[in-house]
């Protein structure tokens, strides 16, 4: 079969190049950018780009403020919807299996860079939770090396706290873009992949908190509170696991009744001893942990979840499933009968969008999608951290 030649410019670009500035007010209406610096304005590449992964609307940034169409690598999950997948091919949006690394992907990239083309790729994997960069994949480093083009750094501030991935509602605030150029391709070449690694995380480090915190952009919008249990749940204050609530800009603890409210500027005012998520999170990290080492968990039980499973062929099933996670296996109840998942046999659980949770067991995909007003405010971040204490991670 003869292989398909990847064309520089193909009919995806040149419409795209109608729809920028639609697409553009579309984004400045939701998000308020404001265009600090844009070194790639007008490369026609090729060229990587990379950048700190706030917030599900990135790439679309990224395509608006440069000249050519970006083949951005996603993960696997947005072609399981015919809609996102009929766009996605056409713009040839590469896929990944999220979390790993992938050869086809890798492959793939490569013949987009010989075509000429630009790729862009978040080196984090997946959106923060809490606002501050996230570990980076340091397979990244091997990839840019490999490619031996020259890298530009896109910067989002104040994208998290207009749109945290955890939250239900988008807060305009302001989004400020900067795009430099961070490696040169002459750079690259001479580089280690331990030097790339290292100059990513420098450039790539950013906490929205600290953002915020010098320029206190009021957050338009209303429940800026509601469904924060999806990213905490140990509470500083009576240390209980897994007991928040939320609702409207408030939330509170249902263990010790401590209450907090998420304030115009996206910090949290009330009982508790932290004004920020990133602070929150790196808390509860630890402490989990370390609960973990002497204490056995409480079962977690959900009832009338969502559940997807994928065969390796792509056929799908659909079901509504109740879902038991005990120390010694996973428990999926089906109308019809019971599957026992044995936790040293899947991969990592994965969170992809804002609520679903996906591992592979046998080349099976299972999907799980948490809802904190349906599942008793569940937190999905506490789960799948569960899920992979157990499997050994």
């Amino acid at each position: 079969m003869k292989k398909t030649k990847l064309k520089g410019k193909d009919l995806a670009y040149y419409v795209f190049q109608i729809l920028r500035y639609p697409v553009k007010w579309f984004m400045h209406s939701q998000l308020n950018l404001n265009l600090v610096k844009n070194e790639a304005k007008d490369d026609e590449g090729p060229f990587i780009i990379i950048g700190n992964h706030l917030t599900a609307y990135d790439p679309i940034i990224a395509l608006v403020y440069l000249k050519p169409l970006v083949k951005w690598v996603a993960s696997d999950s947005n072609y399981y919807n015919k809609i996102k997948t009929f766009f996605m091919k056409w713009a040839r949006v590469i896929p990944i299996t999220k979390k790993y690394g992938d050869i086809r992907t890798i492959k793939r990239m490569i013949k987009e860079v010989k075509a000429g083309n630009s790729v862009g790729i978040y080196p984090e994997g997946g959106r923060t939770w809490h606002g501050e960069t996230d570990e980076l994949i340091s397979s990244t480093a091997k990839l840019i090396k490999l490619l031996g083009v020259k890298v530009y750094n896109l910067n989002l501030a104040g994208a998290f706290m207009s749109s945290p991935r955890w939250g239900r509602t988008i807060r305009k605030g302001r989004v400020d873009v900067t795009i430099y150029q961070m490696l040169s391709g002459e750079e690259v070449k001479k580089m280690t992949d331990e030097e790339i690694l290292v100059a990513m995380k420098e450039h790539l480090h950013h906490n929205d908190y600290d953002y915020q915190r010098k320029e206190m952009v009021k957050l338009a919008g209303k429940d800026h509170a509601e469904y924060i249990e999806r990213i905490i749940y140990v509470c500083p204050n009576c240390h209980h696991i897994h007991t928040f609530a939320s609702l409207g800009d408030e939330f509170k603890c249902k263990e010790c009744q401590a209450k907090g409210t998420v304030n115009e500027y996206g910090f949290i005012e009330g009982d508790f001893p932290y004004d920020n998520l990133v602070d929150w999170y790196h808390f509860q990290e630890e402490y989990l942990y370390k609960y973990l080492e002497d204490n056995t968990i409480k079962p977690i039980e959900l009832y009338d979840v969502k559940h997807r499973k994928i065969s390796e062929d792509g056929e799908r099933e659909k079901y509504l499933v109740d879902l038991f996670i005990y120390p010694n296996q996973m428990i999926i109840a089906y109308e019809d009968g019971q599957k026992k998942i044995d936790y040293k046999k899947i991969t990592p659980a994965t969170i992809t969008f804002k609520n679903t949770i996906i591992f592979y067991d046998n080349k099976i995909r299972y999907e799980f999608v948490i809802e904190p007003f349906l599942h008793h405010n569940a937190s999905v971040v506490y789960i799948k951290k569960i899920i992979n204490f157990l499997r050994g991670q």
